[in-house]
């Protein structure tokens, strides 16, 4: 068992375990229901535009593909509301959606770990880049429980700035957060997003103590084989993130539905590998704490840190290779 997941299954894996696939079961979406896709794109879209699932309606009849909503739909695999009939079951099960929602659970243990890491003190500042409603981060600061932690997304959706407020008073944060639009590219766009905050809640931000970056990377520098824009991102992230700051960043290693999405939605995507990824990390000035596959090897999962006394390089690359419990752990017992 990968190490991430006994990690998982012991200290978290009661309520919420990851999902994983057996070799049967990974065939089967690969070559047949994937094989499908990919060969009839057109027959495809009329076979599950017939579904009543809503998963199966954005993706085939409106064509969303990588919107937040869509990901909310995988997310919501244990509401039977949102499964739908067995055309979106078969949507629901494929390996690309199961990675996805593995993808949100970690990131929102790395978030938690960040936060019960930080010192109490000065307001701290939570940004999601492409956060969308911003539940991935409410769910998690609302558990925390710290008054000082603030959230602000940014997102080029206004459909997600118009259902955030709705998320943030769900979860008792309607003081503490909002989403607002436009995207992160350089530095003066982070400090801009600085400033709105302290407008917006009357407090001063010394910086900022956590981004996350979920299913963003995968849409920058689409056709070209250089990282310019991502290195521009993760260097204006890294110039304004507090000392003590993290980083939490996923990226698309293969989709069983790329070829599919690009000849039947238009949905491009920028594939990287995880040693590519850490690559750009290091560069911008990042110190990796973890730089791992989950489970279902679709999606590779960062924590970065800006700090040298937290760093602890634990993907495969590191010639300081530690046992990934053991500083997992370490990490997540800091106070």
């Amino acid at each position: 068992m990968k190490p991430l997941v006994r990690f998982w299954n012991e200290r978290y894996g009661v309520g919420r375990p990851l999902e994983t696939d057996s070799w049967l079961r990974r065939a089967v979406n690969s070559y047949v229901v994937a094989g499908f896709m990919n060969r009839f794109p057109k027959a495809a879209i009329k076979f599950f535009s017939r579904s009543r699932g809503e998963l199966a309606r954005l993706l085939f009849v409106e064509r969303e593909g990588g919107s937040y909503r869509v990901l909310r739909t995988m997310y919501a695999f244990d509401q039977p509301h949102a499964r739908g009939d067995l055309l979106n079951r078969v949507l629901m099960h494929s390996p690309a959606i199961k990675a996805a929602r593995n993808r949100r659970h970690i990131a929102q243990w790395m978030l938690d770990a960040c936060l019960r890491a930080m010192p109490p003190g000065p307001p701290r500042l939570v940004m999601a880049i492409g956060g969308g409603d911003g539940c991935l981060e409410a769910e998690v600061i609302a558990r925390a429980g710290l008054d000082n932690v603030y959230y602000c997304g940014v997102d080029r959706d206004e459909r997600a700035v118009g259902e955030n407020r709705a998320v943030l008073e769900k979860h008792g944060l309607e003081d503490r957060g909002f989403t607002r639009t436009g995207s992160i590219a350089d530095r003066s766009d982070v400090e801009e997003t600085l400033a709105a905050a302290s407008r917006r809640f009357g407090v001063e931000f010394d910086g900022l103590s956590v981004t996350v970056c979920q299913g963003i990377i995968e849409y920058l520098d689409i056709g070209s084989q250089a990282n310019d824009a991502l290195a521009g991102m993760l260097g204006a992230i890294h110039a304004c993130t507090r000392p003590d700051g993290g980083l939490v960043l996923s990226q698309t290693d293969f989709h069983d539905r790329v070829t599919f999405l690009e000849n039947g939605l238009g949905w491009y995507m920028r594939l990287r590998g995880s040693g590519e990824v850490a690559r750009e990390l290091e560069r911008a000035g990042w110190r990796i704490s973890l730089c791992e596959q989950e489970p279902m090897r679709l999606i590779t999962m960062c924590l970065a840190t800006k700090s040298g006394v937290q760093a602890w390089r634990l993907d495969a690359q590191s010639p300081l290779r530690e046992p990934h419990v053991a500083r997992l752990e370490a990490f997540s017992d800091r106070r």
